[in-house]
């Protein structure tokens, strides 16, 4: 029993540090990209009127005809890597070291997240034809990557913070 309630002890405070607190909000904006309808690139021909909208989990593409869908699958399991990270992250509060690791390894995959955007969005020419008049725009959700570098960063400087205090602690004894 006692060994249950340190463990809750040791958790409750774990909530007490920042760094919990920006893997949280990581976890928190990594689901909803992953279970909402959340647009972040439209394009849309302006001649034959098609429109393309890609979300993290899949590209739309609405014709005169009718409207299909296409799975995002590398953005989604990107999403899903940085997610699944941070929660690890998160858990692993007594072994700063590989809190550390796992928020570097985060990193690349935010990057990678990025690049997969680019791919979707940019590199990728959904209509064919050189005289396609195209009006694209990125909207206010393609900045959330940058959120969660922002929020990565932070986590990883709050985890150095705790080893230079455990650091100068143990030379004071």
């Amino acid at each position: 029993k006692t060994s249950k309630l340190s463990y809750c002890l040791t958790l409750l405070s774990m909530l007490q540090r920042p760094q919990t607190l920006f893997f949280l909000a990581i976890v928190g904006i990594c689901t909803m990209l992953m279970f909402s309808d959340t647009v972040f690139y439209m394009a849309e021909n302006t001649t034959t009127k098609e429109k393309y909208s890609i979300e993290y989990d899949q590209t739309e593409m609405i014709a005169a005809d009718g409207t299909a869908k296409e799975n995002n699958t590398w953005l989604l399991s990107f999403t899903a890597a940085i997610a699944a990270l941070s929660l690890t992250s998160l858990l692993v509060f007594k072994n700063r070291k590989l809190q550390a690791l796992l928020s570097s390894f985060n990193f690349l995959f935010i990057l990678g997240l990025i690049v997969m955007m680019y791919m979707y969005s940019i590199h990728m020419s959904y209509f064919e034809g050189l005289n396609a008049d195209v009006a694209s725009s990125f909207t206010f959700a393609a900045l959330l990557p940058i959120v969660l570098l922002l929020c990565n960063l932070l986590a990883l400087r709050g985890i150095k913070k705790d080893e230079q205090l455990i650091r100068s602690m143990d030379r004071l004894r």
